[in-house]
C-alpha cells in the first residue's frame, strides 16, 4: 500500500491542490522580477515552491524505482549513487523487492491452482507431457516410475521467486535466471543439473562474468573458484517441447548415450567420473572462503588424471615424490622456476674452459632428485595441454610477472583443490601431520618471497624445528623475505609495526585496503605476510600474545596479514592431521571446507633439498655434500663417451634420412622434414637412442622414457614408437625393407647407415679437434662447430637424462667456441669478435663471453661497442635479478676510456 500511494496517490494528491507543475505559457522575465520582488502576503510563491519541491522528489522517486527494478530483474547490485540520495534509495530498493515478492508469490500460487485443476481434467500422460516443475514450490507432482530419485546429496534448489519462468517460453528467448552460489556448489553440478550435462559449464561462465556481484564479494574471474554468495546465471528449465534446453526432470545420464565403462564417448573426449559435491547451507561473513573448484581443466571435458598422481586417481593437483612427500602444482611450479633461475645463475659464473679434451667439464653441484622429480612434473602439464615448453629464460621471465600471492592451494578434496585465502587466514595445524603440512605451505611461500611478494615472519626455534636439516640462516641472509625473529613476542611486534605502516599508507591514499594500494601505487612493497609459529597457550603467561594474534588475522584480510599456527587454534580454524595429512578433525568457521581434505606435505630431507634450490636460485649456492644415492641419470661429464660416432662421415655418403635432435626432434628424407605422423613417443626414442648410438636395452628404454606406466603399458608404448618410426620413414623414403631401428643382442640401436644423426656430426668434430696435432688443424675443426650447433638437445622433451645432456652440450659447445676465438683473435679479430657473438647466442648469461667481447673491441678501439656490450650484459642479467659483477664493470671503465695521444718531440703524434 505505502508503494501504491507513493507511486500513483502523490501525483494525484498535488495535483488535486497545486494543479499541473506545467505551466500553460513560459512567464516573462518582468513578470518573474515583480512577482519575486513583491511581498508574498498570500503565500502563493511559497506553495508554489513547496509544489514544485514535492513533484521534483516524486520525479527523482520514479527514476529510482525504474533503476531498481531493473538492475533487480538483471540481477545487478545497486549502482553508487550521491549520499544524499541513498536514503531514497533504500527505501525503494526494499519496496521494489517487496512488491517483487508479493505478485511473484501470488503468481505462483495461481500457477499452482492452475496446474492442479488441469490435473483432474487430462490424462496421466498428458500431464507429464505438459507439466512444468515448480520452482517455488515445496509440493509436486510424484514423479513417473521410470524417473531416477533425487539424490539426497545434490545441493538444494533455491532460485528467486521473481525469478520463475513463465509457462510456456518462447524457443527463441534467452531466458536465464539469476542463483545465488552455496557453499559446495560447483559450475560443473550446476550445469550436470540443467543442461543434463556438466560438459556446458563454461556457458554458465561466460553468462554470469559480466554480473555485479553482491558488496564484499568478488567478480567472477575463474571458473575454478566459486564463493557462497556470489550470483550467478543458469538457463530457465524449459518444457519438454524445448528443445534448446533441456528440463530439470530429464537424468543428467539421459542427456547423451552413455559410454560403456573404460570406453569413450562418441565425441572422442573420456566419460567423466566426477564426485558429487555436498552442500552446507552456512553462511560466511564478508568475503568467504572458496568452495572446492570445479575441474581445473577449462575445455569441455573433464582432466585427465596425470601419471605422476597415481595414487589419487581423482586428482591432477597432487604429485606424490619418491619419499612419501606430497606436494601440489604450486609448489612444483615455484621450484620449475628456481631450477631455470639456478641454471642461468650457474651459466653467468662459469669460467671458460678451452682445453680439448675437458670441454664442458664442471665441479658445480647436481640439483636434488626430489626438486628434478618435482619440475618434472610441473614441465609435463604443459604437454598434457598441448602447450609448447618453456625455456629456462621464459620461466625466469615468466615469473617476474607474478603477483603477490593471495591464495594458496593446500591440499585436495574428492579430486578437487582445496584453497585457503592467505590474508586473514588464522588456521592452527595439530597431529602427527601437522609439521610436514606446515613445511609444504611455508616452502611454497619461501619460494615466492622474492621481490617482495611474501614474507614469512617465524621464531627461529620454530624455523629450526620445521626444517631441521636445512641451513635456516645462510636462506634468511639470501631471501628478503624470510625474518627469523627470536621469539614470538618479537614476531608479533614485527606484524604490528607492519600493520601500523599499512594502515597509514592506506589513510594518506584514502583507500580500502592493502590490494586497493598495490593498484595504487605497484612500486611500494606490500607483500602477503604470513605469521609461523607454535600457537600460544591459553593461559595468563601468554593471554597476551594469544589475543594479539586473533586480533592482527581478524585485521588482517584488509591488510594482507594471516597466521599459520602449529597447534590446536581455538581462536580460528583447527585441524587435526593423519601422518599423510588427512584431516581427521576439523574445527572452526572454516573447518567445512577441509571436510576429508587431505593436505600436501614434506618430509624434511625434501623440504632441505627444496631450500637449498631456492636459496640457489637467488644467485648464492650452499656448500652442501652431494649425494651419495644415485638418481639414475648418468652424469653430465660421461655423456660425451655415451655418444662416441658409429663411423667417420664423408662427403660420398648420403643416408636416405637424417635425424636432428638439437633443437626439435624432427625427422627428414629427400631433403624435407617430415611434419606429419611421427608421434610423441617416437621423438622421444629417437631422442633417447640418439644418446646411445652403441645400443640400449628395451628395459632402460622404458625406464628413462616412460618410468610412470606398469611395465605392460610401458612395452606396448615402446612398441607403438618403433612400429611407428619405421611406418613413418618407409613412407617417406620408399624403402620398405630397411628396419631403421635395429635389434642386435637385445640392445636397440638407430641404422647408421640409413640415418644421419647431427649430434653424431658434432661429436665427430669435436673430436676431431681434440685429436688435431697444430692449431691451423684445431681451427679448422672447429669451424664447422656453430653451424652445427643450431640449438639445444631434444628442446620440449623434459626428462632428467635430456636435460643433463642438454646442459652438458651447451657447455661443450660454449667452451669449444671460447677455444675458436682465443686461436684466432690474434690474427683475426673480427672473426673471433663474430665467434663470441654465435656464442653469446647460446649462453646469454655467461659474463666471461661479454668480457672477451669487450676485450676484442677495445682492441679494435671501439670504445662505445664496449659501454653497448656492458649495456647489453646488464640487461640480461637484469632478466634474473641479477647485476654484472665488480671486476665485469671496473673492465668496462677501463676499456671505454679514450686512449691519450703521444706526441714526439718532433711534434708527430703516435
Amino acid at each position: 500500500m505505502v508503494f501504491l500511494f507513493l507511486l500513483v496517490g502523490c501525483p494525484v494528491a498535488l495535483y488535486a491542490m497545486g494543479g499541473s507543475p506545467i505551466p500553460d505559457r513560459i512567464p516573462s522575465w518582468e513578470e518573474v522580477h515583480t512577482t519575486l520582488m513583491r511581498q508574498d502576503t498570500d503565500q502563493s510563491v511559497f506553495l508554489a515552491t513547496m509544489f514544485l519541491i514535492c513533484w521534483g522528489a516524486w520525479c527523482l522517486f520514479i527514476v529510482t524505482v525504474c533503476a531498481e527494478a531493473i538492475n533487480y530483474l538483471a540481477g545487478r547490485s545497486r549502482p553508487t549513487v550521491p549520499r544524499t540520495v541513498l536514503p531514497l534509495q533504500h527505501l525503494v530498493r526494499d519496496l521494489v523487492a517487496t512488491a517483487t515478492l508479493t505478485f511473484s508469490a501470488a503468481a505462483s500460487l495461481a500457477t499452482s491452482t492452475s496446474a492442479s485443476a488441469a490435473a483432474h481434467t487430462h490424462a496421466a500422460t498428458e500431464i507429464h507431457n505438459a507439466s512444468v516443475p515448480e520452482l517455488g514450490s515445496h509440493h509436486q507432482s510424484s514423479p513417473r516410475q521410470d524417473t531416477p530419485p533425487k539424490d539426497p546429496t545434490e545441493p538444494e534448489w533455491t532460485p528467486l521467486l521473481a525469478d520463475e519462468p513463465p509457462a510456456q517460453p518462447k524457443p527463441d528467448q534467452a531466458a536465464w535466471q539469476t542463483h545465488v552460489v552455496k557453499r559446495g556448489d560447483t559450475l560443473w553440478d550446476l550445469a550436470r543439473r540443467t543442461y543434463g550435462s556438466g560438459d556446458q559449464y563454461p556457458e554458465i561462465f561466460k553468462n554470469s562474468r559480466a554480473i555485479d556481484q553482491p558488496d564484499g564479494l568478488p567478480a567472477l574471474t575463474d571458473p575454478d573458484i566459486l564463493h557462497p554468495g556470489q550470483r550467478i546465471r543458469l538457463p530457465r528449465p524449459s518444457a519438454p517441447h524445448d528443445a534448446a534446453t533441456p528440463s530439470r526432470t530429464t537424468p543428467p545420464n539421459t542427456a547423451a548415450p552413455s559410454a560403456p565403462p573404460g570406453q569413450d564417448k562418441p565425441n572422442g573426449s573420456p566419460a567423466p567420473t566426477l564426485p558429487r559435491s555436498t552442500s552446507d547451507e552456512s553462511t560466511a561473513a564478508q568475503v568467504p572462503s572458496p568452495v572446492v573448484a570445479p575441474p581445473a581443466d577449462h575445455s569441455a571435458t573433464p582432466p585427465r588424471p596425470t601419471p605422476h598422481d597415481r595414487d589419487d586417481p581423482h586428482s591432477p593437483l597432487a604429485i606424490s615424490l619418491p619419499s612419501g612427500s606430497r606436494i601440489g602444482l604450486g609448489l612444483a611450479g615455484a621450484l620449475s622456476v628456481a631450477v631455470a633461475a639456478t641454471r642461468l645463475h650457474r651459466r653467468r659464473r662459469r669460467p671458460l674452459n678451452t682445453d680439448p679434451g675437458s670441454y664442458g667439464s664442471t665441479t658445480e653441484p647436481p640439483l636434488p632428485a626430489p626438486v628434478l622429480k618435482s619440475r618434472q612434473a610441473h614441465m609435463s602439464t604443459y604437454a598434457d595441454q598441448g602447450a609448447l615448453t618453456p625455456s629456462d629464460p621464459e620461466l625466469v621471465r615468466e615469473n617476474l610477472l607474478a603477483a603477490e600471492p593471495d591464495h594458496l592451494v593446500t591440499g585436495t578434496r574428492d579430486g578437487q583443490a582445496v584453497t585457503i585465502s592467505l590474508p586473514g587466514l588464522a588456521l592452527g595445524l595439530s597431529g602427527d601431520g601437522a609439521h610436514a603440512a606446515a613445511r609444504a605451505i611455508t616452502t611454497e611461500l619461501l619460494s615466492k618471497s622474492r621481490r617482495y611478494r611474501a614474507e614469512i615472519v617465524i621464531p627461529r626455534t620454530d624455523a629450526q624445528a620445521l626444517f631441521p636439516g636445512a641451513d635456516i640462516t645462510g636462506l634468511a641472509a639470501a631471501l628478503e623475505g624470510l625474518v627469523l625473529t627470536p621469539s614470538l613476542n618479537e614476531g608479533i611486534e614485527h606484524l604490528e609495526a607492519e600493520l601500523l605502516h599499512r594502515n597509514r599508507l592506506r589513510q594518506m591514499a584514502e583507500l580500502p585496503d592493502v590490494p586497493a594500494l598495490r593498484i595504487d601505487d605497484p612500486a611500494e612493497p606490500l607483500p602477503t605476510v604470513l605469521l609461523v609459529a607454535t600457537a600460544p597457550a591459553h593461559d595468563a603467561a601468554t593471554m597476551y600474545n594469544s589475543a594479539t594474534v586473533h586480533a592482527l588475522t581478524t585485521l588482517g584480510r584488509r591488510y594482507s596479514i594471516g597466521a599459520l599456527l602449529l597447534g590446536a587454534w581455538a581462536a580460528g580454524t583447527s585441524l587435526d592431521l593423519a601422518s599423510d595429512g588427512t584431516v581427521t578433525d576439523a574445527n572452526g568457521p572454516d573447518a567445512g571446507q577441509f571436510t576429508r581434505a587431505r593436505l600436501f606435505h614434506l618430509t624434511a630431507d625434501d623440504a632441505a633439498d627444496m631450500l637449498q634450490t631456492i636459496q640457489a636460485a637467488a644467485g648464492i649456492e650452499a656448500h652442501v655434500p652431494a649425494p651419495t644415492v644415485s638418481t639414475g641419470t648418468p652424469a653430465p661429464e660421461s655423456a660425451i663417451s655415451l655418444i662416441p660416432p658409429p663411423r667417420p662421415f664423408t662427403e660420398d655418403h648420403q643416408a636416405p634420412a637424417r635425424l636432428q635432435v638439437l633443437g626439435p626432434v624432427l625427422l627428414h628424407a629427400a631433403d624435407r622434414p617430415i611434419t606429419s605422423g611421427l608421434r610423441t613417443c617416437a621423438k622421444q626414442l629417437l631422442a633417447y637412442l640418439a644418446l646411445h648410438p652403441k645400443g640400449v636395452t628395451r628395459d632402460q628404454t622404458v625406464g628413462a622414457l616412460w618410468p610412470d606406466l606398469t611395465p605392460e603399458s610401458a612395452v606396448m608404448q615402446f612398441n607403438t614408437a618403433t612400429t611407428n618410426i619405421r611406418k613413418v620413414l618407409r613412407a617417406a623414403t620408399g624403402l620398405t625393407e630397411p628396419k631403421y631401428i635395429l635389434h642386435t643382442a637385445g640392445h636397440y640401436r638407430i641404422d647408421p647407415d640409413l640415418i644421419d644423426v647431427d649430434l653424431w656430426q658434432l661429436t665427430t668434430t669435436l673430436m676431431d679437434a681434440e685429436r688435431a696435432t697444430d692449431d691451423t688443424e684445431r681451427i679448422n675443426a672447429l669451424t664447422p662447430v656453430s653451424d652445427l650447433y643450431i640449438g639445444g638437445f631434444a628442446s620440449g622433451l623434459e626428462y632428467e637424462w635430456a636435460d643433463a645432456h642438454r646442459e652438458y652440450l651447451r657447455r661443450v659447445v660454449v667452451d669449444a667456441l671460447g677455444h675458436l676465438v682465443q686461436l684466432t683473435q690474434e690474427e683475426q679479430p673480427d672473426r673471433a669478435l663474430a665467434t663470441l657473438e654465435r656464442a653469446i647466442t647460446h649462453d646469454p648469461y655467461s659474463e666471461p663471453l661479454y668480457r672477451d667481447v669487450m676485450h676484442l673491441q677495445a682492441r679494435l678501439s671501439r670504445p662505445d661497442a664496449v659501454r653497448r656490450t656492458y649495456q647489453l650484459l646488464a640487461s640480461r642479467l637484469d632478466e634474473i635479478e641479477a647485476d654484472p659483477n665488480e671486476d665485469t664493470h671496473q673492465l668496462m671503465a677501463t676499456l671505454s676510456r679514450p686512449k691519450p695521444c703521444v706526441q714526439d718531440i718532433g711534434g708527430s703524434t703516435d
